[in-house]
């Protein structure tokens, strides 16, 4: 056994088999044992390191650590246990260590030191899969909520957002619109220019949109040519007025050169309906819009006396 033995004590510890770094210091720290470990894997020179005091095996931050409480900790519980520290090997190279330590009545300490480098890398693996699980949950997060062709938030989406908004607007008296709005004639639009023309044209009003839209406004693709605007604290002058607006902003969007049109039903409230409520008076305000000619925006407060029956 090449390991340095310089108390008569020791001369019972069998022939060194350990997989790990084992070192004994006395009293005065000084390390009186080390094992083939230390030359083996960390290059030090036994001979050399029999005699120094065992603080000299850390850098100057572990050193910190070790007088201001391993130390202390060994000398109230005698024991330490999973303590990660970083020392130096026989180069001089930095080395990442857990450490464990029993003290005995004596003062003498019985370390045992477990090269870390592995653990740590590991430790990084399984920060670097958490980062890319939480990073594909985002995605997959993003997917259920948002309609993958035009990049709005999709009616799921809508339909869990939306009652917040409208109990913002109960809760501050605000007036809060909804906007439904649906491309004139697209159906003819797809038999005629195909399918794929009729995704473009879908992409485009959905970046439209999002681009016109406010900060606090909910837009979602509500399905096939269908899209909804829920505007907080708009009453029917802005709605009136974000609806003009609106019909001129879609007017850029062209097939084969002409401007596309859409019918636009409003309907507005304080906050003591529901979304679906909401909904289905602006569908329809939209389906007067349609009857009116298309290409036109209608109230749900200006035709519901005129379809009672319906409302």
């Amino acid at each position: 056994m090449h390991s340095k033995l310089v108390s008569s004590e020791l001369e019972f510890l069998t022939p060194d088999e350990f997989q790990f770094g084992a070192l004994i210091t006395n009293e005065k720290r000084i390390i009186i044992y080390a094992n083939e470990y230390f030359s083996d894997e960390l290059s030090w020179n036994l001979d050399s390191l029999i005699g120094k005091n065992s603080e000299d095996l850390f850098t100057h931050s572990s050193k910190i650590f070790y007088e201001s409480y391993l130390m202390p900790l060994l000398l109230h519980e005698k024991k330490c246990e999973e303590i990660q520290l970083t020392m130096l090997d026989g180069k001089s190279k930095r080395l990442p260590i857990i450490v464990n330590a029993r003290m005995d009545e004596r003062g003498y300490i019985y370390w045992s030191f477990f090269n870390a480098s592995k653990r740590d890398k590991l430790y990084e693996e399984l920060l670097d899969t958490r980062t890319k699980l939480e990073q594909q949950a985002k995605i997959l997060q993003s997917k259920s909520s948002t309609d993958e062709l035009t990049g709005l938030m999709n009616r799921r989406e809508m339909n869990l957002r939306a009652p917040e908004l409208i109990n913002q607007a109960k809760r501050y008296s605000h007036t809060i619109a909804l906007l439904m709005i649906d491309i004139d004639h697209f159906k003819n639009i797809n038999d005629s220019y195909g399918h794929l023309e009729g995704d473009r044209i879908l992409e485009e009003l959905g970046h439209w949109l999002q681009t016109f839209g406010r900060e606090t406004d909910l837009i979602a693709r509500f399905g096939g040519e269908e899209f909804i605007m829920l505007l907080p604290d708009t009453g029917i002058e802005e709605a009136n007025l974000f609806a003009e607006r609106l019909h001129k902003l879609v007017s850029q969007v062209e097939i084969a050169n002409s401007p596309i049109t859409v019918s636009i039903g409003i309907t507005l409230s304080d906050g003591n309906k529901t979304l679906h409520e909401l909904t289905r008076q602006a569908d329809i305000a939209l389906y007067q819009a349609k009857e009116s000619g298309r290409n036109t925006t209608q109230f749900f407060e200006k035709v519901r006396d005129v379809l009672k029956p319906i409302c």
